[in-house]
């Protein structure tokens, strides 16, 4: 009679890790908000800064050719007003006519500034963008966990509900909608002030022809040069256009959310793959860019503001008018190619490498507390 040999019994270590789900794969019936799948605030915060770091890197040169594109309407328009008064005015004269083309504009960075100029405001770029993101996440995952939570403990889960009956898609959306909006309009307020030293930065050629021998304004510069101008006050100017943009991640998120559940039904394991993120960012920024596009326009424009009299022309009504009796219905669409071409590396960078991280931080996370 032969007697098998009983199987080892597990470590205490086996037994707990055979007890935790793997980091990277939810059952599909798993409720997508429990507490096994909000994000920690920590790291959620983590996880907004790095992808906007990349982002910002990644996308330098592109955002600052938008970013011309939109404001280069009202310099020209400033020009010609000067040079017809046969004023000599420094501060508003562009006498080399920059181009209004995404190539043209290239081009012109290029040849009188030199390949540094593609990364004209980097540094500022480098601290407001990350700031943003590193403020606008943890709030969004925080509102939507609570709204999702109060509704779970109301109805049941609403995972399961979207999931498998999608008999309340309208309250989740809403949910979404509501988190996107509350996550948007904090991040703006705070950080309107590091977007006005930005797009300061980044035109800041624009009103000294190109000229490859000027040195460029540091940040304190700016600062200081800014509160010079109109106290500070003026470092929330365009915050009114930031706050009806909130429209655009009122969009953006619902839609990217949406995407996502439906790649998660999909899905064998129950989560997205990074294929699945890149295609619902992307998607989703496109529809929200083209629907809100000229609330970015009248921001820069009024973030950009020069004038003699620094406390004229800063309302959004004001700016309004402007644009379009002076330049027409289409400048409110200046820079919407670049905007569009921006959108693939940009935003896919963004919520790609943010689902990454955070799965990546809950991976080391779950790791450190079993060992």
């Amino acid at each position: 009679m032969v007697v098998e040999p009983s199987p080892p019994n597990p470590t205490w270590k086996q037994k707990k890790l055979s007890r935790r789900p793997s980091p990277l794969i939810v059952s599909k019936t798993q409720p997508l908000h429990s507490n096994y799948n909000k994000a920690p605030p920590l790291a959620s915060l983590l996880a907004g800064v790095g992808s906007g770091a990349l982002s910002s890197l990644a996308c330098a040169p592109l955002d600052l050719i938008r970013t011309r594109l939109q404001v280069l309407g009202s310099v020209q328009v400033s020009s010609r007003a000067v040079e017809g008064r046969g004023t000599n005015v420094k501060a508003l004269s562009t006498s080399s006519h920059p181009s209004a083309s995404v190539i043209g504009t290239l081009r012109s960075i290029v040849k009188e500034e030199g390949w540094r100029g593609c990364f004209r405001g980097l540094g500022a770029t480098l601290i407001t963008v990350p700031t943003f993101w590193g403020i606008y996440f943890p709030l969004y995952e925080a509102s939507k966990n609570y709204l999702h939570s109060r509704n779970d403990a109301r109805d049941g889960n609403i995972y399961n509900r979207f999931n498998d009956s999608n008999k309340n898609n309208t309250e989740v959306i809403a949910q979404h909608l509501i988190s996107a909006v509350v996550a948007g309009a904090a991040a703006d307020v705070f950080c309107n002030p590091l977007f006005v030293v930005r797009t300061r930065m980044q035109t800041e050629m624009l009103y000294n022809n190109h000229n490859k021998k000027a040195k460029p304004d540091g940040i304190a510069q700016v600062v200081k040069s800014l509160y010079r101008e109109g106290g500070f006050l003026i470092f929330w100017r365009g915050l009114s256009a930031s706050l009806l943009g909130l429209s655009h991640v009122a969009i953006q998120f619902p839609v990217y959310e949406q995407m996502k559940a439906v790649a998660r039904r999909r899905s064998e394991n129950g989560i997205e793959s990074p294929l699945d993120i890149l295609l619902a960012s992307g998607i989703s920024k496109i529809c929200a860019t083209t629907l809100t596009y000229p609330h970015e326009v009248m921001r820069s424009r009024m973030m950009d503001h020069r004038s003699v009299n620094s406390s004229k022309g800063m309302g959004i009504v004001f700016t309004f008018r402007q644009i379009l009796r002076k330049e027409g219905p289409l400048a409110f669409y200046s820079g919407l190619r670049i905007g569009l071409i921006r959108v693939l590396p940009n935003c896919c960078i963004t919520f790609a490498s943010y689902e990454l991280i955070i799965r990546w931080i809950k991976e080391i996370s779950i790791e450190t507390e079993s060992n």
